[in-house]
């Protein structure tokens, strides 16, 4: 009786190589059975993702980097995405699946839809990452960690193709890589993040430009301490494009925190000391009620009874040698 012959690597390719695509290609690249390709728009960035076996191999023409791949994730700035999706189009396997990763779940799924030709198959992904990296600050190729989704959440939706084995690979992605798969409305979750990203963006822009165009931030700079840097550091994050994109929601949650702040400005006027400190008490309370439960991470009671999670190469066994990636070629 002949052996059955070995089956081909599942071949991924990561596009945009910063900190979520490093961490990416760290979690991936021991997996045997998986060959992971790298591709970003930094010819230099991408060569030492390779050097530092961050991905098997990297390419700087993005349709090359994405023929014959089985999972193309999609990552890096959000207004480059509907581009990098119309360029690879063309390029792109029969039986595909696509995942833009990103803060926001309803434009891209729009544009796969819009830029790629039947039979590919686009996710949206907004991976929310391991609470031990909330506060750490760190961007770039540098901050990969191979553990940077462990104990989060992978946001996940679907186009309209888009096939349920299509769904059923993210979802065991995200599980692969210790997160919980959570599947939501696009519509829902871009306007949670009208509050989430694009109001703390706003209101660390508001706040910088308040200091800076003070007659005395040459002093003030000096004395500036960990309040003032963690109040701003959303600005080293912030893309433009997420804010247009979601204008209407994130308008919403700044006219709230407008109304909110001259609420809170009447009572300083006022010299109401009590309704102040009242107000900050109940603030501080459910920001530490929310940090506890972003921590432990059980958000639905029925996941204390979660079975156990199948191993990886159970899980990468189901997600790729099923019916949707069948015809794929042997090469």
């Amino acid at each position: 009786m002949s052996a059955r012959p070995p089956t081909p690597p599942v071949k991924i390719t990561l596009i945009g190589l910063d900190r979520v695509g490093g961490s990416l290609g760290l979690a991936l690249r021991e997996r045997k059975t998986i060959r992971v390709t790298g591709f970003d728009r930094d010819g230099d960035l991408a060569r030492l993702a390779a050097s530092r076996g961050l991905v098997h191999d990297a390419r700087w023409d993005l349709p090359e980097a994405v023929s014959g791949a089985d999972l193309v994730l999609l990552g890096g700035p959000l207004a480059d995405q509907a581009e990098h999706l119309r360029t690879m189009a063309p390029a792109l396997r029969e039986a595909a699946v696509v995942a833009c990763l990103g803060p926001l779940l309803a434009p891209p799924l729009a544009w796969g839809q819009a830029h790629l030709p039947a039979r590919r198959h686009v996710v949206a992904a907004h991976p929310i990452l391991n609470p031990a990296y909330l506060h750490d600050g760190a961007l770039g190729l540098d901050a990969a960690r191979a553990d940077l989704f462990a104990r989060g959440l992978w946001a996940l939706a679907a186009g309209p193709e888009a096939a349920p084995e299509a769904v059923k690979l993210l979802s065991d992605l995200a599980a692969l890589l210790g997160a919980q798969p959570h599947f939501m409305d696009p519509a829902e979750h871009d306007g949670l993040m009208g509050a989430l990203d694009g109001l703390p963006v706003l209101t660390a822009l508001a706040l910088l430009r308040a200091a800076d165009a003070s007659p005395g931030w040459a002093e003030m700079r000096k004395v500036a301490d960990r309040g003032f840097a963690t109040a701003t550091f959303a600005l080293n994050t912030a893309d433009p494009a997420a804010l247009s994109l979601n204008r209407d929601n994130v308008l919403r949650y700044l006219d709230a925190a407008l109304a909110e702040l001259q609420a809170v400005r009447d009572q300083l006027a006022r010299g109401d000391q009590a309704a102040l400190a009242m107000a900050l008490a109940e603030a501080a309370e459910r920001r530490a009620k929310w940090a506890a439960e972003r921590e432990q991470g059980e958000w639905e009671a029925a996941e204390q009874d979660r079975p156990e999670l199948p191993t990886f190469g159970d899980l990468l066994g189901r997600a790729f040698t099923g019916g949707l990636f069948q015809k794929r070629d042997k090469k």
